[in-house]
């Protein structure tokens, strides 16, 4: 069957998860998107992924467990419940780091954003109600507003500049330094870091703290639009396409 789709963006998430892929698909269609331009990924389908240097076009992370803490150069600290997924966490920082190497727009959103603040040498809260910041893992529906983030105006490609963002919040980690090469964009009035961005060059680097995902407010699918553009943007330097089981 062959590959119509304007482009083609990878979408790491965990196995335990099915229903993060019905989530993006959702969200991916109300920014503009097609069907069939996002290939999931998981730590058991990885290998299926042919030929494993495979071309895509973008990089997107899903949100998921928490990060093992030796990974951002730290012990795990007593009493804190930490929820790791080492396949996860191995099998993201691969992908970023072919994202890196192939000038892939990359879109990391929760875990995503603290996996890729670690994979630059940043570092990570273990758990934010220990640190006396409360209000950022909110019980209830996925779209709940939990609180508001400041955008700053530096900000390149988190949308929205210069604004506050009504945002769902599903957390007990964050980004606490950022990493080489990234700076940090956004922040809650608490000052817990809510997106961090790639502070210099043209690629698109994002990652938010939130679930854009799940909120169908415009500043929410503007972040979906501006990865897709991005994506969009560099098709024409990508070459030829590799397959995915089943397709041509």
């Amino acid at each position: 069957m062959p590959y119509n789709a304007a482009v083609r963006v990878l979408v790491s998430h965990c196995d335990h998860r099915p229903s993060d892929a019905e989530r993006f698909r959702a969200a991916w269609l109300r920014a503009g998107g097609e069907e069939g331009e996002l290939v999931f990924v998981t730590p058991s389908t990885a290998a299926n992924l042919t030929p494993p240097s495979a071309a895509f076009d973008g990089l997107l992370l899903a949100g998921g467990p928490d990060v093992e803490p030796w990974r951002f150069g730290a012990d795990a600290e007593p009493g804190v419940e930490l929820r790791l997924d080492r396949a996860r966490d191995a099998l993201d920082l691969e992908l970023l780091e072919r994202a890196a190497r192939r000038g892939w727009p990359v879109l990391a959103i929760c875990y995503g954003c603290q996996i890729l603040a670690a994979s630059a040498g940043g570092t990570v809260v273990q758990d934010l109600v220990r640190e006396g910041r409360s209000g950022h893992s909110v019980p209830g529906p996925n779209d709940c507003i939990a609180h508001e983030v400041v955008v700053s105006p530096d900000a390149r490609f988190l949308p929205a500049a210069y604004r506050r963002i009504a945002v769902n919040s599903r957390h007990h980690q964050a980004v606490a330094e950022p990493g080489e090469g990234l700076s940090v964009v956004a922040r809650a009035d608490d000052g817990v870091v809510e997106a961090i961005e790639a502070e210099t060059g043209d690629r698109f680097v994002l990652g938010v703290q939130w679930h854009p995902e799940n909120m169908p407010q415009q500043d929410h699918v503007a972040i979906f639009r501006a990865f897709r553009a991005a994506c969009l943007a560099g098709v024409s330097d990508r070459g030829s396409r590799t397959t995915v089981p089943g397709r041509r």
